[in-house]
């Protein structure tokens, strides 16, 4: 009897171990969870269970119940609401906000606002006077402002049957200039401004203060031809630099055009097809937001579109992945990591598709520590086409701030300023295998990759095996560069490099990039000592190859730089294929050696710009030439070199191409009949293999092809 006691016992203890184990497991283990969001399922409820057969009617009633592990569907539909994030999952055991499955990209948040109440305008004074006011409609939208939490809120997009509409503007197309300073810090005339007093009240003034900047600014007094801003702009107002109005009701003049009078309260716009139907504006102020130190969140397969401000927002959010998400139109960012004083580290943002965001598409903020930034498509940021206007902001289509990030296989095609911006906070950075085209659509001195500034820290950054082709630059509102309308590239392409490192900028190791017809330099240091590059190909860049600017200041001067076997590749007789300007004697700037600097079209294509005594020399030196001078490039090459070659005959006119593979796969490319050399002498014929991310140039030539039978 005893015995079976004492058994009891130990079955007692052993069943409250258990359970004992059993609470100290993680609960999702046990209890992961699916839920279902369905808005236009004709049960939809929030009172439901949250099954597929009975499913929530919003995002909202079903993320504040997910716990770690729990999954949310959500199916196909338009849904108007902000998603906010405030549960954490676990490593094991994250959260999961995703599309149905096949339902991936008809999610649509949509973060504007319809506007079903129009009327017509009653006649001239209703409009400003403006002469086309019989296809103008206006609505009241006091009580949608007052509600918002932005106080100074305004309507910044509007938008019919999903298309982005224009806002009104003065002058028409281009641009004017100040004629008198009143206030270099907020107030200009202009004797062409003939308009009455208050006519440009509440619009907003978008004026160039830098061949790189424009800043877009309320105006809160017109009168007498002065414009008074609501506040400064980032540099002083000149009459060197050009400006233009938007958003004035007496200035809407073709249909789809739209202005917003604030002390009204009234949207005024001449709808497409005379119709004002299916219009919205942006509203909310975000699509989806965490709290501060939500973490191991999952989102994907949303599409995300038209937010006041930021389409996602993370907020000191850590370990989130964002992946496989379309966001467009939004005001500000795309996708935004804020770190302001708080965490926002090892998050992942995967695979998105990012379009036409106005201010930057992906933004990692400055102490955004060890996030990965990839396979992400970001198109037309702030500019789709060349010349066109900035909505807002400075139009970075990817920009890292934050250190150990990498930056891998983004896509980024059109972006009005910057094509990826390395902010100079923190290094330790990785870009690599990014392929950037059409860049500074709207302004110029960016760059297709641009990174700046001294740091005393040891990490480097890492920028290799990219592929830029096409950085432009655009010098319109300038008013030494001013050739009239229209803005087309030939008239206006300005000074935008493929790979910039601007002031100060050290310990940055750039190798294995391609730079290709950029309209200013492949690569240009200005004032930016201490960086290697290496095993570059630059070809076709418009003024030079590789660019070297110095000044005689501390951290400014060039000093302990490498070019090592790099192909600078000049396509035409203007083309130099390396530049140096300094504002001192010594032209060594660390070491130059093994490179190959072609111009097939004139020999002196090295050109030097230094002070000799109190005097500017300037000189256009042959290689010979220039190894005379610096010492440097003793095994470097020029174009002559493949002439030694007795098999091999250049064409005449001499003529060349280049093959790049902006793609994570071998490819096989066959040139048919074409006969070719590499800048090595190598003969190329019938197909070339190219590796990820390389390129070859290839010249035309004539030679013997060996038999395959005699070998």
């Amino acid at each position: 009897m005893d015995r079976f006691i004492v058994n009891d016992k130990y079955r007692i203890l052993i069943i409250l171990i258990l359970l004992c184990f059993c609470l100290i497991l993680p609960q999702s283990s046990s209890r992961a969870a699916t839920y279902y969001v369905d808005a236009d399922h004709r049960a939809a409820s929030d009172t439901n269970p949250g099954t597929e057969a009975q499913p929530w009617k919003t995002i909202a009633k079903a993320t504040p119940l997910l716990q770690p592990g729990d999954t949310l569907f959500i199916k196909e539909g338009i849904y108007r609401e902000s998603i906010l994030l405030t549960k954490s999952g676990t490593p094991t055991s994250p959260i999961t906000i995703a599309a149905y499955p096949g339902h991936e990209g008809k999610v649509i948040i949509n973060a504007a606002e319809p506007i079903m109440r129009w009327r017509k305008c009653t006649g001239p004074d209703e409009c400003a006077g403006n002469p086309f006011w019989e296809h103008i409609y206006v609505t009241d939208v006091g009580a949608k402002v007052q509600s918002h939490p932005d106080k100074a809120f305004a309507i910044r997009q509007v938008f019919q049957n999903g298309e982005r509409l224009k806002r009104s503007r003065y002058p028409n197309a281009g641009w004017s200039y100040p004629t008198t300073i009143k206030n270099p810090k907020k107030t200009f005339s202009d004797s062409s401004l003939s308009k009455p007093d208050k006519y440009f009240t509440g619009s907003v003034c978008h004026v160039k203060t830098a061949v790189w900047h424009l800043d877009q600014i309320p105006i809160t007094d017109f009168s007498r031809g002065t414009v008074t801003l609501a506040r400064s702009p980032r540099f002083n107002i000149s009459m060197q630099f050009g400006y233009y109005i938007t958003s004035i009701v007496g200035e809407i003049n073709e249909e789809g055009e739209w202005a917003y009078d604030p002390a009204q309260k009234k949207l005024f716009l001449w709808p497409k097809g005379d119709v004002a139907q299916n219009v919205e504006f942006t509203y909310r102020e975000y699509c989806l937001y965490t709290h501060a130190n939500t973490s191991w969140n999952i989102v994907r397969g949303l599409a995300m579109h038209n937010a006041y401000r930021y389409g996602v927002w993370l907020y000191h959010a850590n370990d989130m992945t964002i992946e496989n998400n379309t966001i467009e139109h939004t005001f500000t960012f795309g996708i935004y990591l804020q770190t302001t004083g708080g965490v926002c580290n090892n998050n992942r943002i995967l695979n998105n598709t990012v379009k036409h965001s106005c201010f930057r598409g992906i933004s990692v903020g400055g102490d955004a520590s060890h996030c990965r930034v990839e396979g992400n498509y970001v198109y037309a940021t702030g500019a789709e086409h060349y010349g066109e206007d900035l909505m807002h902001g400075p139009s970075h289509a990817v920009y890292i701030a934050g250190p150990f990030a990498r930056v891998y296989n983004n896509r980024i095609d059109r972006a009005g300023y910057t094509g990826l911006y390395i902010e100079e906070r923190g290094l330790g950075r990785e870009v690599c295998y990014n392929y950037i085209t059409n860049i500074g659509l709207a302004l110029s001195d960016g760059g297709g990759i641009y990174t700046a500034s001294f740091c005393d820290k040891p990490e480097q950054d890492h920028i290799h095996h990219n592929i830029i082709e096409d950085a432009i630059g655009c010098l319109s509102m300038i008013r030494r560069c001013d050739k009239g309308l229209p803005v087309t590239i030939e008239k206006y392409s300005g000074d935008t490099p493929g790979i910039y490192v601007d002031e100060e900028g050290n310990k940055r190791i750039i190798e294995h990039n391609t730079v290709i017809n950029s309209h200013m330099a492949g690569i240009f240091f200005h004032w930016a000592p201490s960086n290697v590059v290496r095993k570059n190909t630059l070809y076709g860049n418009r003024k030079c190859q590789i660019y070297l600017s110095g000044k005689n200041s501390a951290r400014k001067i060039l000093e302990n730089d490498e070019l090592f076997q790099n192909i600078l590749f000049a396509t035409d007789a203007k083309q130099k294929t390396l530049l140096i300007a300094i504002n001192y004697d010594n032209v060594h700037f660390g070491q130059s050696n093994e490179n190959y600097l072609y111009n097939p079209y004139d020999p002196k294509h090295v050109f030097v710009s230094r002070y000799v005594g109190r005097r500017i020399l300037r000189e256009n030196l042959t290689l010979s030439q220039w190894r005379a001078l610096s010492g440097y490039d003793g095994d470097s090459k020029e174009f002559s070199y493949i002439d030694q070659f007795d098999d091999v005959t250049i064409d005449q006119p001499k003529k060349s191409r280049i093959i790049s593979n902006p793609s994570l796969d071998v490819v096989i490319i066959d040139l048919g009949s074409e006969k070719y050399c590499d800048v090595q002498g190598n003969k190329i014929y019938g197909s070339i293999s190219l590796r990820p991310f390389e390129s070859i140039i290839l010249i035309s030539s004539d030679f013997e092809i060996p038999n395959p039978l005699s070998q």
